[in-house]
């Protein structure tokens, strides 16, 4: 019983905190002029169908990998594995980065901007975009691979372009929607786009199996290890 007296202080202090904090917000303070001149020049307001569309578009690009179901099935499970890896690599990069740097978001500069984001704490998470980091990852992932795996293929260049096509898209969207800066998303493409192909690229660089038996094979590479079993 006192445990949950406690759970229920410690829950209602949360919620004091969280709206206190949102009242000490001065919207005043935040003035266009002190953003650098190259993000001032593409900067909007919060705009919600504009943010669900980037979410949606993120969803899209981190399907893309699926095309990869054309390579030879023995090898769906390294694919898998490595896709595994470069999402919580990117993924783990951009909440760091989130974690470490406050910065508000564009839509702190206008008039009408989304409280819930404000009670939440996401108003100063805007460096840098996590939707376009995930998206230009699974881009560069795919790419790669398709041209490792289909380096004949006719296919490779509006694979490429598609893939990236779709990302860009992402990241329009992200600053159409008053969510991100031009320095967010550029940060965001090139960091999501390393790591997309540097996973696979470092993961290509296979060691021979450690060990290998009938049922069991425990295989190495630079990202870890992979432990195959048959049953």
């Amino acid at each position: 019983m006192k445990h949950k007296k406690f759970m229920i202080l410690a829950f209602c202090l949360l919620l004091f905190a969280g709206n206190v904090f949102s009242q000490q917000i001065n919207f005043d303070s935040f003035k266009r002029d002190d953003v650098n001149a190259f993000d001032r020049l593409i900067m909007n307001p919060y705009s919600k169908p504009l943010d669900y569309a980037g979410t949606a578009t993120t969803g899209l690009a981190l399907l893309l990998p699926a095309i990869l179901l054309a390579a030879p099935s023995k090898d769906y499970w390294k694919i898998g594995i490595e896709y595994a890896e470069t999402f919580a690599l990117a993924y783990g990069v951009k909440e760091l980065c989130k974690f470490c740097i406050n910065r508000a978001r564009p839509y702190m500069y206008f008039y009408g901007a989304p409280e819930n984001k404000i009670l939440e704490g996401d108003w100063n998470k805007s460096f840098f975009s996590g939707h376009t980091t995930l998206s230009f990852a699974a881009a560069g992932f795919t790419s790669f691979l398709f041209c490792k795996y289909f380096s004949d293929s006719p296919w490779k260049i509006p694979v490429i372009v598609s893939s990236f096509t779709l990302a860009s898209i992402t990241a329009g969207l992200r600053l159409a929607s008053g969510n991100h800066f031009m320095t967010d998303v550029i940060c965001g493409a090139v960091i999501g786009t390393g790591i997309g192909i540097l996973v696979p690229f470092l993961n290509s660089l296979w060691i021979k199996p450690s060990y290998k038996s009938e049922k069991v094979q425990v295989t190495g590479s630079p990202m870890g290890f992979v432990i195959q079993a048959k049953f």
